[in-house]
């Protein structure tokens, strides 16, 4: 359920904390948040659970992702946010989050549980941190999987983590192609890994890779395999978060675009702004009277 409701602009991504203690080369988070104690709500900052809330209503979203950082690095503040999402949009409103496994101790994985949670991913970037996926299936009802990055030459970690998973009486692993940010480029380059020249932010090679351990997992495991690739978030994910939001927000004066952007008319005079118009209906010019469409997120 959380991937079709991603994939039709419903979900709200809701990034709770930039602190995490794992050191992943691959990571792609912008370093002004790596580390510190933000909260972004669809990219916006968000200075309280309640300015979520009213991003997650803005958006008229139907489930919302939990993100990082590493979401349990400040578990108080996760559990309120999942009992203010279930409060506020009612016990239909599907939640999942990402965590390494690090502090998903047994008591955390039942707390998340009963705080509403309805299924949790891991990234298991160290073995130790299957355990963790075992208790999550034991000890609660939510639906648990693990979700990693694909590239050249991790193939080998990929059909590793699918077997834990099955063995955990985990459901389900996704591979997220890797993909090139600011903040890890030099780290993938030194790597040698390379920008995909057709398919740039993605990895040269991953799509490929991706497809070799699902060929694999076809023929030798049970549980499901999905791929995820990085064009699908600016392409597909966030346009669609962002027609949705904007069809449910637009003022008077604005209209929407087929990108999801929003454009609106405005009236200047003397270089100030003075009024509105809608860019669909252009008013008829008037003498000392300015006028022009700006294009902007919803």
């Amino acid at each position: 359920m959380g991937c079709s409701l991603c994939f039709a602009g419903l979900k709200a991504v809701i990034f709770v904390t930039g602190v995490c203690d794992e050191d992943c080369y691959y990571c792609p988070i912008d370093m002004s948040r790596w580390g510190r104690p933000v909260i972004y709500v669809n990219e916006e900052r968000a200075t309280d659970l309640d300015s979520v809330i009213a991003e997650v209503q803005r958006q008229g979203a139907r489930g919302a992702s939990i993100t990082g950082g590493d979401p349990l690095a400040d578990l108080p503040l996760v559990l309120r946010l999942i009992r203010s999402l279930k409060y506020v949009m009612g016990d239909g409103f599907h939640v999942h989050l990402y965590t390494p496994g690090r502090h998903a101790t047994p008591d955390a994985l039942v707390a998340l549980w009963r705080a509403g949670l309805d299924e949790i991913r891991f990234h298991p970037v160290k073995r130790e941190y299957y355990r963790a996926i075992e208790l999550a299936a034991k000890l609660t009802g939510m639906r648990v999987g693990a979700e990693i990055p694909i590239a050249p030459g991790l193939e080998g970690w990929a059909m590793e983590v699918i077997r834990a998973v099955e063995e955990a009486g985990g459901s389900f692993v996704n591979m997220n192609e890797m993909e090139f940010s600011d903040s890890n480029f030099q780290r993938l380059r030194l790597r040698g890994l390379r920008p995909s020249r057709s398919r740039y932010p993605a990895v040269e090679g991953a799509l490929e890779a991706a497809l070799r351990v699902m060929r694999w997992a076809s023929e030798n495991s049970r549980v499901t395999v999905h791929y995820c690739p990085a064009s699908y978030k600016g392409l597909i994910q966030v346009r669609n978060r962002f027609r949705v939001t904007a069809r449910r927000d637009l003022r008077w004066f604005e209209a929407p675009t087929r990108d999801g952007l929003v454009v609106r008319g405005e009236v200047l005079r003397d270089g100030e702004v003075v009024g509105y118009f809608n860019p669909r209906e252009p008013p008829r010019p008037e003498e000392g009277l300015e006028y022009r469409v700006l294009v902007s997120y919803p």
